[in-house]
């Protein structure tokens, strides 16, 4: 007999003994309130009526209860495993697979959004110096561990409420959420330190060492995010021309896009 068998059993035992108790006790009151005698048929009725409706009738009703009961349970189990299913979907197409950092759509949705007045945010654009190279140089699984090494100190160097993200190839972005370009270029000076600070990457003959350069720029309450990518990015461009492993928040010139583009390749 099944564990669920056995329950079912045991209720309606325990449901059938207290109709028959029941029985019993109002046909018996009945009986002698009205002075009728009680004979052995008035016995033999209060046993078997009870037993042959109330264990059929509550066996019934008890497996109808399990099988609703394992219903629930089941569709329980499949919301939760659809709710798994969704929020890892979600994760996937919100963040980057080899980083864990943001997607380049989901930080610039973090980017566009509301902002009281006289709230600022900054953006800070962030590159690699020479990182072609090193995959051409070291192979592909250094210029990886590279961009992991970024990451990881972007995320180290940040507030819990800022947003990183990594925007393609090995650009990242880093979101300062209510902070002005004063503090963001400490910030980001302390990104560039700590990055470049990192031991050697091994690798052919003296190994990789890793500097970036940094590009910034503040997000009005009405700052267009593609405007201020656009800005950030000649900030970058500016860095990477006056030596690669700096900080730039003023960029010199409106260079063509597809300089910046060059630029960020280096």
């Amino acid at each position: 007999m099944t564990p669920r068998s056995t329950r079912i059993l045991g209720k309606s035992l325990v449901v059938t003994a207290i109709a028959v108790v029941a029985t019993f006790g109002l046909s018996f009151t009945a009986r002698v309130a009205l002075q009728m005698p009680i004979d052995w048929l008035s016995w033999v009725e209060c046993a078997l009526i009870p037993i042959l409706i109330g264990l059929p009738v509550s066996a019934y009703i008890f497996n109808q209860s399990e099988t609703i009961q394992d219903t629930c349970d089941k569709l329980e189990k499949s919301h939760t495993a659809l709710k798994e299913a969704h929020d890892r979907l979600t994760f996937v197409t919100s963040h980057d697979q080899m980083t864990g950092l943001l997607s380049r759509g989901e930080f610039i949705a973090r980017m566009d959004r509301r902002r009281d007045e006289g709230e600022y945010d900054t953006l800070l654009l962030i590159d690699p110096d020479h990182f072609s190279s090193v995959n051409d140089e070291h192979g592909h699984s250094k210029g990886d561990e590279t961009l992991l090494r970024i990451a990881k100190a972007l995320i180290y160097t940040t507030r819990p409420g800022d947003s990183i993200g990594r925007l393609g190839g090995e650009e990242f972005g880093v979101l300062l959420r209510d902070v002005r370009k004063e503090r963001a270029i400490t910030i980001a000076e302390n990104i560039r330190r700590h990055i470049e600070g990192f031991p050697r990457i091994k690798g052919q003959q003296n190994g990789v060492k890793v500097t970036v350069s940094i590009g910034g720029a503040e997000i009005s309450r009405d700052g267009d995010p593609q405007d201020v990518l656009r800005v950030a990015g000649r900030c970058l461009f500016d860095a990477k021309q006056r030596g690669r492993n700096r900080v730039s928040f003023d960029h010199q010139s409106f260079r063509s896009q597809g300089l910046v583009s060059e630029a960020r390749s280096r």
